[in-house]
């Protein structure tokens, strides 16, 4: 007979400590390769950084989302943008440096403090479109920005919370995206071999 999967929501309580302040305390079932399904619980923050149960029950929406892969999409509740970002940066950001480094910084500056609270499935093209139009970056940092978030929505085709096809960033353009606003400064031979000498 088959068992149908049902969303796991998880508990979330304030665990007092005998030194420090409260801790939040997030507790799953976890199902191992046997099968079997175990208590599993995790430290999301102290009471001083998750300061309501609100801001909490945000730091858990990365790991619900992995919990709960294999449930029917009608039974669960749209992630945030967010979430998203949080479980792409832990499962998917390259661990090259400089790509790592430039992916998390404008994730920080400027994806997640407009779109973070957002749930995914009302993010529509247009908005981000203009978004990125009054962004005041270079064309070419513009479409770094698209990239980043083109490739969380694929990540959220493949983990099956969005519709395979249905990524809303492959309708956002973003003009002269391949332009610079300045040229590049070139140097000459001369400028090139006063330079070395300030190099270590």
């Amino acid at each position: 007979m088959l068992v149908r999967t049902r969303y796991q929501y998880g508990s979330l309580r304030l665990r007092k400590r005998e030194r420090g302040p409260d801790v939040w305390e997030f507790r799953y079932y976890e199902t191992d390769s046997q099968g079997m399904r175990k208590r599993q619980s995790v430290i999301l923050g102290d009471r001083g950084v998750l300061t309501t149960e609100t801001q909490a029950r945000k730091a858990t929406q990365a790991l619900l989302l992995r919990l709960n892969e294999e449930s029917p999409r009608a039974e669960v509740e749209a992630a945030s943008f967010g979430a998203l970002l949080d479980r792409y940066i832990e499962q998917e950001l390259s661990e090259r440096y400089s790509t790592r480094k430039s992916h998390l910084s404008n994730i920080r500056v400027h994806i997640r403090p407009r779109w973070g609270e957002h749930p995914v499935d009302k993010l529509k093209p247009m908005a981000m479109e203009q978004w990125l139009h009054d962004l005041p970056l270079a064309p070419k940092s513009k479409t770094h920005v698209r990239g980043i978030m083109h490739q969380v929505f694929k990540c959220a085709e493949r983990w099956g919370i969005i519709e395979l096809g249905k990524n809303p960033v492959s309708l956002v353009r973003v003009k002269n995206g391949s332009k610079r606003l300045k040229r590049p400064r070139v140097l000459d031979v001369d400028e090139f071999f006063e330079l070395l000498k300030f190099l270590g």
